[in-house]
């Protein structure tokens, strides 16, 4: 029986996407079979470092998923909008080039945000852009009614080829880590319900309200007070001198002495490190 030429061409590809990914990540290709999951290669970056041995050893760190494509056309998410919702690790599309042996990489960073400021749209596509900051004012389009007929823009980061040194290839490599470090905030501050995205790495930071934020904003503040209770005293235990950090614990304390007359008895998360630090500023 005869092959189609697509499906050889596609396993060509995927075989390209795999070398190309394999040179500086622990590459995973889920079995697809029965379902197209959304990712092609789920990938680990590594770091070679050098032992105390004097040997060289790869370390990981930071996770992400790819799609693999042989186009830089729209693509049509509209049955995986629910993956790439619950999806808890940095999303990126490649675009492979057989004749070069290089693979484009986008990325779409910007997903957790756009689930979080936009909600779940009802169509989602994919358009693949050239190098460009994305902002809150052009990282998304919209059409159809309400708005929720939605395209995300991807920006290309970085472009792998077969034939380049290690020396391009690591440089390639720490722009992506980067990106999956960004992203990977950005998806915990929308499961921990605490709205505040980086936008682009350079200070563009967003904060959203309303849905889950409205709900857990007073709760994240209370963690965050008894957070900067527990530091204070962790800085007095390392030896900084009352007297200089006595100012900030007053103004902390008068916020928590505030809320305590709005809401009652606030968590213990926050009574309780306020009561033991109360008692070492008396």
């Amino acid at each position: 029986m005869a092959h189609l030429l697509n499906t050889r061409k596609g396993w060509e590809n995927e075989k390209l996407a795999a070398y190309l990914l394999s040179r500086f990540s622990f590459v995973a290709q889920p079995t697809s079979i029965a379902d197209d999951l959304g990712s092609d290669f789920f990938c680990t970056i590594f770091e070679i470092q050098n032992s105390q041995s004097g040997a060289e050893v790869i370390v990981p760190r930071s996770s992400f998923a790819v799609q693999v494509k042989s186009s830089a056309d729209i693509i049509s998410m509209d049955n995986k909008i629910d993956y790439l919702s619950n999806l808890e690790i940095p999303f990126f599309i490649g675009v492979l080039n057989q004749q070069e042996a290089s693979m484009r990489v986008y990325s779409a960073e910007l997903l957790p945000f756009l689930f979080a400021h936009v909600g779940t749209p009802d169509r989602l596509s994919i358009l693949l852009s050239p190098p460009l900051d994305l902002g809150i004012k052009n990282y998304v389009e919209r059409s159809g009614p309400d708005s929720l007929f939605v395209r995300l823009r991807c920006p290309q980061v970085a472009e792998f080829r077969v034939n380049e040194d290690r020396l391009s290839l690591n440089a390639k490599v720490e722009a992506l880590h980067r990106i999956c470090e960004r992203t990977q905030y950005n998806i915990a501050a929308r499961r921990n319900e605490e709205h505040i995205y980086d936008i682009d790495g350079k200070g563009d930071i967003q904060i959203l309200a309303g849905q889950g934020s409205a709900k857990h904003f007073r709760e994240n503040l209370m963690k965050r007070l008894g957070e900067v209770f527990v530091n204070l005293d962790w800085h007095l235990n390392a030896g900084v001198p009352k007297d200089q950090l006595r100012p900030e614990f007053r103004a902390y304390e008068n916020l928590y002495r505030e809320l305590r007359d709005i809401y009652g008895e606030l968590p213990f998360f926050v009574s309780g490190p306020y009561q033991t630090l109360s008692i070492r500023f008396k």
